[in-house]
């Protein structure tokens, strides 16, 4: 007799295990389902070997073990300090990296120096597959991401570079940007030489200064050297205060001696040629032209001095006293003197 029970219950055990089978296969199939973000970019590994990059939006690919995904943000701004730590999120007191922040400058000194590097991802491929990086626990990168020790040591490299060729006086005060500008520039070409795929976006250089046995008098130069300036910048304004208003009066005496100069030439002009003319009168009539000169100098003095007449009519040929003190005597009195003295 057939055993039709037990044939119904292996049958019932095997659809059981084939739908817990596909099942499990749905949900791995259903993990390989990943989002990208607008700022992120994915990297597919299939069997170990890069299969593509996809942007941003819902995605799928073969789940683990067959695939492997990475997403990361190629447009985030992320930091590296050197020189010192500020703590979990750049918060709290700084502690000071000696190890990192003290080098030697170009003229044998040594300087205390803290930077913060700024950069991102360029390419994510690059970043995947080409360093092998130990990682740097104290900023919590993995292992095998060039932003870890690859990036601190290429940092400190550039930067120690930098300061070496350069005096201490343009590391603390007047080279700066200098020292930004070409420890990117280094970072930026080691990097690329190693193919990190990372970008510097910028080099800040934070704290500058000397070791603190030498700090004070480290100071004091910078102060003095700050006087300089203040006291270069007071001469430079009272030059410029004072040097208009003195080609200012320059130019008014110049001109004014021009115009002096343009009035006496002129009138001496006038004088030579008025001359000439009376040259000219003279020799057609010399006795004419003597009694108008005469006549003209007489008209120049006489108004200016004071006149006495004495009628020979009232002075009988006598010489009259009269008080002549300075004073102006008119005819009339004249006249009264000259008939009081002709009674006596």
């Amino acid at each position: 007799m057939p055993n039709w029970g037990g044939r119904k219950i292996g049958g019932a055990l095997t659809v059981i295990v084939l739908l817990i089978a596909i099942g499990s296969v749905g949900i791995w199939i259903s993990t390989g389902v990943f989002t990208v973000g607008p700022d992120e970019q994915g990297l597919l590994r299939t069997w170990g070997k890069f299969d593509r990059t996809v942007n941003q939006g819902l995605q799928w690919h073969w789940p683990a073990p067959i695939g492997i995904r990475n997403v990361e943000s190629v447009t985030q701004t992320r930091r590296l300090e050197v020189g010192f730590r500020s703590g979990a999120d750049g918060q709290g007191i700084a502690q000071t990296v000696a190890a990192e922040s003290l080098m030697i400058t170009g003229d044998e000194n040594i300087v205390d120096v803290q930077m913060v590097v700024q950069y991102r991802i360029s390419s994510i491929r690059d970043f995947i597959f080409n360093v092998a990086d130990p990682g740097d626990p104290d900023r919590n990168v993995a292992v095998n991401r060039p932003e870890g020790r690859t990036l601190r040591d290429a940092a400190e490299t550039s930067l120690r570079q930098v300061v070496g060729s350069r005096s201490i006086d343009d590391v603390l005060t007047v080279g700066k940007e200098q020292v930004q500008a070409e420890t990117a520039l280094i970072m930026g070409r080691l990097l690329d030489s190693y193919g990190a795929g990372l970008d510097i976006i910028s080099v800040l250089l934070q704290n500058v200064n000397p070791p603190d046995e030498v700090r004070a008098a480290f100071e004091d130069v910078v102060k003095a050297r700050e006087d300089k300036d203040r006291l270069i910048n007071l001469a430079e304004a009272y030059r410029n205060d004072q040097l208009p208003r003195a080609q200012g009066r320059a130019a008014q005496i110049t001109e004014s001696a021009q115009g002096f100069k343009e009035g006496r030439i002129a009138r001496a002009r006038g004088e030579a040629a008025g001359f000439k003319e009376l040259l000219a009168g003279y020799e057609n009539s010399k006795v004419v032209t003597r009694q108008r000169l005469y006549l003209e100098a007489m008209e120049e003095i006489l108004p200016g001095i004071t006149k006495i007449i004495i009628s020979d009519e009232t002075s009988n040929g006598v010489l009259q006293f009269l008080p002549l003190t300075g004073g102006a005597v008119s005819s009339g009195a004249a006249a009264s003197a000259a008939a009081a003295g002709g009674t006596n």
